[in-house]
């Protein structure tokens, strides 16, 4: 054997002269391989002005002294190039680009490639430094994640585990454009699972807050696409019991249900289509606890209402309890956001009042800073919920309209009708009429009439008539009296009907 099996060093054979050559050799070759360092990988031409004890790493295509030593080691010796034709397991490091290498047999590949396990690190950066802060920094551009299969000897799951100290502590993913925070993810100060979100990075808003105790969702900031429930009743002005066919309102006289003329009065009207016109006053008092109620307070104390209207055709003032703000004018739904002092904690009046003639349609009063969408309420129960402040007693349809309770003569000059009311209202009611005459006949227009079921006959009145309860009403039944000045026609006791005209009706009202 002339030469070592693994560097390929010469050996001095016996009797060998010049010795000091051989050994010479063995030793520059142990030199430029033992602790192996190159100036640079994928040399492909020698350096023009090369140093003594050079070494570099032949590239692909290599030219000059060289061509054809692709692969292999290359040091300047002596005045010469000699070349070294590596072995698997030999390692390099390469000094221009602080990387270490190692041959496989085949070709030079990192040494990272060979790393099976890695422990204890104090800190690990990818294409980019850590520090004392992120003791694991990357910069790249895509990561992957994969789960070990079960035919690869794991179950097929991939869970990644993040895990905090105690609950005031943060753990989160935080997202950052130019480093600086735009949302943010995870246990944020709590064990309540939230996601916030930041213009800036300094200021920042709870989009989602989770209970980890229910699971219920809250959603601080609420919902773009959800509308939320309305605090006005009749906010589109199509329940109309009153029948009021749109025009001059007097200061306080109710027009369309739950709506009123404010101070000075005012002029409205509803077109078919739903677009109101307002000139002047026009308020709606809500009651406190029903509506708040629908966004889970006892009061709107301290609340924050957002009040809109769509496609106001002029910039519309309004008034929220003691918050004056003005609707701006445009398509759409236009919208104005006030905050209630804390002192208001009792029933909020909402107050539309246009300096000039307004159109608009679609009113609506929410809890939150944000306009959300118009849902159109069943008109069924739409009725139902405004007549719990105001109720026409039910007749039949046609004309005339027959009331729906029957009435008994109990004296002379009393006829009296037992009605229950088919939805209880707010508070004990007082009567309201539309004022109608008598007639002794089949009523019409704003006319009433009382028919005897006994003798077929319709009664007479003597005296002024007088339109009255027995007793005050509850908020679920009333015992309505018609009163004769002096008496009525027919025998005490007979049972018969109210007869109503087309414009003659009996209610109670109980607004607020």
């Amino acid at each position: 054997m002339s030469s070592t099996p693994h560097l390929a060093l010469p050996l001095i054979a016996a009797a060998q002269a010049q010795k000091h050559v051989t050994h010479n050799e063995a030793l520059a070759a142990l030199d430029a391989l033992v602790q192996l360092a190159v100036k640079e990988r994928g040399r492909t031409v020698p350096p023009a002005a090369p140093q003594e004890g050079d070494r570099f790493l032949v590239g692909e295509g290599a030219t000059g002294a060289f061509a054809g030593r692709e692969g292999r080691i290359a040091l300047f010796d002596l005045g010469a190039w000699r070349f070294f034709t590596p072995r698997a397991g030999w390692r390099l490091l390469v000094e221009n680009e602080n990387v270490i290498l190692v041959f496989d047999g085949a070709q030079w590949r990192d040494l990272g490639l060979f790393c099976r396990e890695l422990a204890q690190l104090e800190r690990l950066g990818l294409g980019t430094a850590a520090d004392g802060l992120n003791r694991l920094a990357a910069k790249l551009n895509a990561a992957l994640f994969s789960a070990l299969s079960a035919e690869e000897g794991g179950t097929g799951d991939l869970r990644l585990v993040l895990n905090k100290s105690a609950e005031a502590n943060v753990l989160s993913q935080l997202y950052q454009r130019g480093f600086s925070g735009r949302a943010e993810t995870g246990l944020i100060g709590g064990d309540d699972f939230g996601i916030r979100v930041s213009p800036d990075g300094t200021q920042w808003h709870d989009a989602l807050v989770i209970d980890r105790r229910t699971g219920l969702a809250a959603f601080p900031c609420g919902l773009a696409n959800a509308p939320r429930p309305n605090l006005l009743l009749n906010g589109s002005l199509a329940v109309n019991q009153r029948r009021f066919a749109g025009g001059a309102l007097a200061a306080g006289a109710y027009g369309f249900d739950r709506w009123k003329a404010g101070p000075g009065g005012c002029t409205v009207s509803r077109a078919a289509d739903g677009t109101v016109t307002l000139l002047g006053a026009l308020d709606q008092v809500i009651e406190v606890g029903p509506a708040a109620a629908q966004i889970g307070a006892l009061s709107f104390a301290g609340a924050t209402l957002t009040l809109s209207v769509e496609n106001p055709s002029e910039p519309l003032p309004v008034l929220i309890g003691s918050k004056a703000v003005t609707i701006p004018a445009g398509s759409g739904r236009r919208a104005a956001t006030v905050t209630l002092d804390a002192s208001e904690a009792g029933n909020v009046a909402v107050r539309l009042h246009p300096a000039s003639a307004c159109s608009f349609s679609r009113v609506k009063l929410e809890a939150g800073a944000v306009a959300t969408p118009w849902i159109e309420p069943l008109p069924e129960i739409e009725e139902l919920r405004c007549r719990r402040y105001f109720q026409r007693l039910p007749v039949t349809a046609g004309t005339p309209a027959i009331l729906g309770a029957l009435g008994q003569r109990v004296g002379a000059s009393s006829i009296d009708f037992v009605c229950p009311l088919p939805v209880a209202m707010r508070a004990d009611p007082v009567l309201v009429t539309s004022g109608f005459g008598w007639a002794a006949t089949s009523p019409a227009g704003n006319q009433a009439g009382f028919f005897n079921n006994g003798n077929s006959s319709w009664a007479a009145v003597s005296g002024a008539l007088t339109v009255t309860t027995l007793t005050p009403p509850s908020a679920s039944c009333a015992v309505l009296r018609l009163q004769a000045g002096t008496s009525f026609g027919g025998t005490a006791g007979s049972i018969g009907n109210l007869h109503l005209g087309a414009s003659a009706f009996i209610a109670l009202q109980a607004e607020l």
